[in-house]
């Protein structure tokens, strides 16, 4: 259990320069990133027009803070657009598995979410979540507002809504932003709000009582304000299964939560590895990492518009995974996936791809880019690009970090 718990930590010495692996596999071709050096924690949203919106941490423009930045990448074009600001702080919390994240709301507005420090915290090293929202396409940003507390997902519904979920720690006294000290000081919380698009709450719910403290959530947007809501529980005897719930803006209630997997992974700290889920019409998808009985796994379910169910589990890995998934449903309804593997060198990893088809074929796992197990290579993001490739952002770390951005062509995972 210490091994996996420090490989889990993934702490590890100065990170290798990574490599595309563009000569051994054509289907990728690097896009040149908006961000500059000492740039991380990316993250990737789609528009219904199909335009990406990319957003990453760096440093300010007046020097002395950090700041966190919007880049778009319209359909067709070659180069993202130069960045724009959405909020500068010196309360700027960047943690690389806890970080921005941007959503395109059904009447074109931006919501970003980002985290602070709490001021004069220096004892808890806790922090908030904020988010502000854009009418102008990131031109200008609303005054920021507070929502939520760690690791909150956007989901865009209907008429300019949006659905937010996140952690929040509760009970035996605990501050409203604990730190992750995974010794359960308190217990943490799924949390929900619906937005109206003026930034008000249309509605609040607690969706699950007891779950692991520090993994993220994901939500996947389906017809019909339908949104499947991945998260990593948590049981008084410490199983941390990763689950599912549904919500239904029409009933304005969640499904009750099932597993993701039967897979009992007894742990008593807190993995940082959440699900990465996705969905396109009615097909949609999730992965997720578990080490039940001491094997590491990375799994994923598909489902496609005409079964409207999660299939059974597929196993992904190549047998080191570290996890730190991704997913992105495809038009054809198959399902893409991301994650990291363990290489044999010291704190080498490689970040891989696999295909899922929707008759249950899987693709042969194919290297993506050489990365790190460092936790400053954090996490994979992807989005789907009109016309079928998909765009990958990273970290490249190293000293500075940077991210990097990369297109992939999906025709390169055939089927076996």
């Amino acid at each position: 259990m210490k091994t996996l718990l420090l490989l889990l930590a993934l702490a590890g010495a100065a990170a290798p320069s990574p490599r595309l692996c563009a000569a051994a596999t054509p289907f990728i071709r690097d896009l040149a990133s908006p961000a500059p050096a000492d740039s991380q924690c990316s993250n990737l949203a789609a528009a219904p027009d199909g335009t990406l919106f990319l957003t990453y941490s760096a440093p300010a423009p007046q020097g002395g803070e950090r700041a966190l930045f919007l880049s778009t990448l319209a359909p067709g074009a070659a180069a993202w657009t130069a960045p724009r600001l959405i909020v500068s702080s010196p309360l700027l919390m960047e943690n690389w598995a806890d970080f921005a994240s941007l959503c395109v709301g059904t009447d074109g507005a931006l919501t970003a979410q980002w985290f602070q420090k709490i001021p004069g915290d220096t004892a808890r090293h806790g922090y908030d979540g904020w988010f502000s929202r854009s009418t102008d396409g990131g031109k200008t940003w609303r005054t920021p507002a507070p929502l939520g507390h760690e690791f909150v997902a956007l989901a865009p519904l209907s008429a300019g809504r949006t659905l937010a979920v996140w952690l929040e720690s509760w009970g035996r006294g605990a501050p409203a932003a604990a730190p992750h000290d995974h010794g359960h000081a308190a217990r943490m919380k799924l949390s929900a709000r619906l937005l109206a698009p003026d930034g008000s709450s249309l509605g609040d719910w607690t969706v699950d009582p007891d779950v692991c403290t520090c993994c993220q959530n994901t939500v996947a947007v389906l017809p019909g304000d339908r949104v499947l809501v991945g998260y990593r529980g948590h049981t008084p005897d410490e199983i941390r299964d990763d689950r599912y719930t549904f919500f239904d803006l029409a009933s304005r209630a969640f499904s009750p939560s099932k597993p993701l997997g039967n897979d009992r992974w007894k742990i008593a700290a807190c993995p940082v590895n959440g699900p990465a889920a996705d969905a396109r019409g009615d097909a949609f998808a999730v992965a997720w990492f578990t080490a039940a009985d001491g094997v590491a796994k990375v799994q994923a379910r598909h489902a496609t518009a005409a079964t409207r169910e999660l299939g059974p589990a597929v196993r992904l890995d190549l047998g080191r995974p570290l996890g730190r998934v991704e997913t992105v449903v495809l038009a054809d309804q198959s399902a893409l996936f991301l994650w990291i593997e363990i290489a044999s060198a010291d704190n080498a990893a490689g970040l891989y791809a696999r295909r899922l088809f929707p008759d249950g074929a899987l693709c042969a796992p194919r290297l993506v880019a050489d990365t790190t197990q460092a936790r400053a290579s954090g996490f994979p993001r992807a989005a789907l690009r009109p016309g079928g490739r998909v765009v990958l952002s990273f970290t490249q770390a190293g000293t500075p970090n940077q991210v990097r951005t990369v297109e992939l062509d999906p025709a390169g995972l055939s089927r076996p």
